[in-house]
């Protein structure tokens, strides 16, 4: 859909919603806050597949930067974030320079209020339970709400 801006999040929990919203659907719109400038974060780990392309920042806190495995990381001169062949954005750890730490708790803490945000809201449709059995792989969805019962 022309305009509509989706993310893909990582859930530190083993159940979640997910909430997907074009820009049409202000109202509605779960607030990511520092959360929003990376397309995966975690705070247990986060695990490359052995093919996989990911476009955008990448970031795990409060576990450090051995909790990110299979993506071969380069640590940038600075020590503030790695690179990747399998990321296109940079990769970041709380165990990296500052002030990648405080940029990680700040976005933490922000994906903890949007989850939390989220999952208290109702059901946008009863049909976006548990659709294509989780597995979102090449698929496009519209905006709304989704809630996944498992992993």
């Amino acid at each position: 859909m022309a305009g509509e801006r989706t993310r893909s999040r990582a859930r530190p929990w083993g159940w979640g919603l997910v909430i997907l919203l074009s820009s049409a659907t202000a109202t509605t719109r779960v607030e990511l806050g520092g959360a929003g400038d990376f397309v995966i974060l975690s705070k247990t780990a986060i695990t490359a597949a052995a093919s996989c392309d990911i476009t955008g920042d990448v970031g795990l806190s409060p576990k450090t930067a051995a909790a990110i495995t299979g993506f071969a990381l380069s640590a940038d001169g600075s020590n503030q974030f790695s690179t990747s062949v399998k990321v296109s954005g940079r990769v970041y750890a709380a165990n990296y320079a500052v002030p990648t730490p405080a940029k990680l708790t700040t976005a933490v803490s922000a994906m903890e209020a949007a989850y939390t945000d989220a999952a208290g809201r109702p059901l946008s449709d009863p049909a976006n339970v548990d659709i294509y059995g989780g597995i979102l792989g090449g698929k496009t969805i519209t905006a709304g709400g989704y809630q996944w019962g498992t992993d």
